[in-house]
């Protein structure tokens, strides 16, 4: 039998909504804040290898959570080598459990009411072959700390049982992730499918006028460019030039979060896969800490990405091999002595930065934009390929780029 592990994930920044929840970020130890961004950092330079003609989204939150609960499965060489290469720090697999379990509270806490803030949340679910049984060591660790269910389904059913897991993930994501699995990803020599669903929707601190939006130049590159809705504000934001990244960042905020949207913008319109380059290894943290508030007008186009992958390569890339191997060691999975090894790993994303309603009024408003008569005035003109990345101080929950509309 092998196993199946699945992320799923939506993100949907939609601007000047009203259904939201909150979320207060929790008081994470630096250490392990600082292994999960740079766990984040490792993955995007896999993920954006050669990809900078394709729009990408992602969630390393999403993808670590999911890794970090097939990890506490894993026993000898194999769990040593998720451990190092998801960054999971120090401690035995109950601990680390511990740890995450306190960051995915602390995180993705949210009121009932949904008019504070952003609603941020996570969800997991395993799916066990019927004729398998969950130890009682990991089923515990899965509800205790990752509020994980376990359900056992019948594989050799694969259309019905795929349905039942895109039905779960399409709920868990408001519809916004739609057939994360076709029916032919599972049969009856599945042994599980670990599933992680995450959503977000955030309306922006400073807020951009629907009125402001219009038509403007978006270069491919230094060849093609092409009109694409763009949003305008003027407003104070974290700032910074990064002539050693030969790029300027930009820091917009969500209203009533410790959550941003980090934007990091080349200075030459053909920059982006040099600046991917410079950004390995990088904790995002080390050039928001750069920053300072400044008077910016900010020129934004309005983007919608949707992005699957199979991340068996870029794992591997990563040093996370064995794991897909016939030496992999999940002895601490199943109560079984069957080996088991991981097939798949699946990730499926959706963003979109809008106004809501701007769609079908762009055309109809003409853009005004005043005579700054601020000297100091700084402008942030995302008219050519960028990075971005939804972030707090502890976790990077979306990242990728845009590269083409």
């Amino acid at each position: 039998m092998t196993s199946l592990i699945s992320t799923a994930l939506l993100i949907g920044t939609i601007l000047l909504s009203h259904q939201y929840n909150y979320i207060m970020a929790g008081t994470i130890a630096p250490s392990e804040s600082a292994n999960r961004n740079l766990f984040a950092a490792d993955l995007f330079s896999v993920i954006v290898d050669k990809k900078t003609n394709e729009n990408i989204v992602y969630s390393p939150a999403s993808i670590q959570t999911c890794l970090a609960l097939a990890y506490t499965g894993a026993e000898g060489e194999t769990a040593e080598e998720m451990r190092k290469v998801l960054k999971l720090g120090v401690g035995n697999k109950t601990q680390v459990a511990e740890k995450y379990g306190e960051f995915l509270k602390t995180a993705f806490t949210h009121s009932k009411s949904e008019e504070k803030g952003p609603q941020l949340k996570m969800a997991n679910r395993v799916y066990v072959n019927n004729q398998l049984k969950l130890l009682p060591q990991f089923n515990k660790i899965a509800q205790d700390y990752f509020q994980s269910q376990a359900e056992n389904v019948d594989f050799t059913q694969s259309e019905a049982v795929a349905k039942q897991i895109n039905n779960w993930v399409a709920q868990q994501t408001e519809n916004k992730i739609q057939d994360l699995l076709t029916p032919d990803a599972v049969n009856g020599d599945t042994s599980a499918v670990l599933v992680n669903a995450i959503y977000f929707k955030g309306k922006w601190l400073n807020p951009f006028s629907e009125i402001t939006t219009s038509k403007a130049d978006f270069h491919l590159n230094s060849k093609q460019k092409l009109e694409v809705d763009t949003m305008y504000t003027d407003d104070r934001f974290g700032y910074v030039e990064l002539p050693e990244l030969k790029a300027t960042a930009l820091e917009m905020p969500y209203e009533n979060s410790e959550l941003s949207m980090l934007i990091i913008l080349p200075n030459e319109i053909e920059g982006l896969e040099k600046l991917e380059e410079n950004l390995k290894g990088l904790d995002l943290n080390d050039i928001t800490s750069k920053m300072s508030v400044e008077s910016v007008d900010v020129f934004l186009p309005k983007f919608r990405i949707e992005f699957d992958i199979d991340l068996k390569e870029p794992l591997m890339k990563m040093g996370m091999s064995s794991i897909f191997s016939s030496s992999a060691n999940f002895s601490a999975l199943f109560d079984t002595s069957t080996p088991q090894k991981i097939s798949d790993v699946k990730h499926k994303a959706f963003l979109d930065v809008n106004e809501a309603g701007s769609e079908a009024a762009a055309a109809t408003y003409l853009k005004i934009v005043p005579m700054s008569l601020n000297l100091d005035q700084k402008t942030f003109r995302a008219d050519h390929p960028f990075v971005f990345a939804i972030r707090s101080k502890t976790a990077v929950y979306f990242a990728g780029h845009v590269a083409k509309f």
